[in-house]
């Protein structure tokens, strides 16, 4: 059964922030957006009995599953956001996805009822293409009746991994697959008219307290766009900057007032959007695509493959993150000692 919402049950959600969330910010100003995945409940087939009988008048949110998931060599369903059509490429089964529930009143009408939330098991490729599919509406109806969203949140979790549960895709293949479907989002915004005023701003989940040579706090974050500086090395902003430092950023780019001090007090991350206008589009690297290692799957003696059997994945961050990264460090590394990880008061 799918959980109880609050929104749905007309009370008041308790871990709302006082000052609310960047979508109601955005809601009060008339800005439009939209939202693919985050703070929306997937209701996947795999929680319900495929092919129940429903009392009452059917309707298409409550139609009943055909099946639990999609098993290599089963056609993909068309309302996944796969335009290739044609059997799944994926050795494991991959959840089917029955609807989707917005969590928050200021969503509503304003999220892809096709796009899930956080599962690991579903492939970011499909996430992508499921965006890119309604992005490519955007594109063709630019200057009439339909404009692209000026901000949009897109939520692309596999990065999380599944650890090395045995019949999962490894830790390799769910970065490689999270990696390839941004890149393959970056490719297509940088090909349309929208680069000339778009930015996109990616920044991972967290740091799960993982190993770093400075601190174990840090956590990568890229900002891309027309106005990326040019130089002849990678350009790297070492200013000290926070989630809410991107957000106030976001915030400026749009016009928006801040939400609350927090936001207000945190410096713009304006270095990274300094250039001259210039940045050409981008071409993707699907190499991972092409060698397969987006369909590697775990074995059943991958290391820490009993552990990650017992470990909840249901949700983001609900695994022991310690216990996580010993297990993928182990995977990666094998025999090399992990460094135990680094914290200081500050970071440069």
């Amino acid at each position: 059964m799918a959980e109880e919402l609050p929104l749905e049950q007309g009370i008041p959600d308790i871990d709302d922030p006082g000052t609310g969330f960047i979508w109601d910010n955005l809601a009060k100003r008339g800005l439009s957006y939209r939202i693919y995945g985050e703070f929306v409940q997937g209701v996947w087939c795999k929680d319900q009995k495929a092919k129940s009988p429903k009392e009452g008048t059917p309707s298409p949110t409550s139609a009943p599953c055909p099946s639990a998931d999609i098993r290599k060599g089963e056609p993909l369903p068309a309302h996944m956001g796969n335009p290739r059509g044609g059997p799944s490429p994926w050795p494991w089964a991959v959840p089917r996805l029955n609807r989707v529930r917005p969590t928050k009143v200021a969503l509503r009408e304003h999220y892809d009822p096709q796009y899930p939330d956080f599962n690991t098991e579903y492939p970011d490729q499909l996430r992508a293409d499921e965006f890119l599919r309604e992005f490519d509406e955007f594109v063709k109806a630019r200057g009439k009746a339909r404009e692209l969203p000026q901000f949009i949140l897109l939520y692309l979790p596999d990065d999380h991994t599944s650890g090395t549960r045995p019949g999962h895709p490894t830790p390799q293949a769910s970065v490689a697959d999270n990696d390839l479907a941004v890149g393959r989002v970056v490719e297509a915004v940088s090909h349309t008219a929208y680069w000339d005023d778009t930015a996109i701003f990616i920044l991972e989940d967290d740091a799960q307290d993982g190993a770093d040579h400075v601190d174990a706090h840090r956590s990568t974050a890229f900002v891309i766009s027309k106005y990326s500086p040019r130089t002849e090395k990678a350009f790297l902003d070492h200013n000290f900057y926070t989630t809410v430092s991107m957000i106030h950023t976001m915030e400026e780019l749009l016009g928006l007032p801040p939400m609350n001090l927090f936001d207000a007090h945190a410096p713009l991350m304006t270095p990274l959007l300094s250039g001259p206008g210039t940045q050409p589009p981008y071409t993707v690297d699907d190499s991972n695509l092409r060698n397969g290692l987006v369909y590697k799957m775990n074995a059943k003696k991958a290391p820490g493959a009993k552990e990650s059997s017992k470990m909840d994945f249901s949700r983001p961050d609900a695994a022991n993150a310690a216990r996580l990264n010993e297990i993928l460090w182990r995977n990666a590394k094998g025999d090399v000692p992990m460094p135990a990880p680094q914290h200081s008061d500050s970071t440069p």
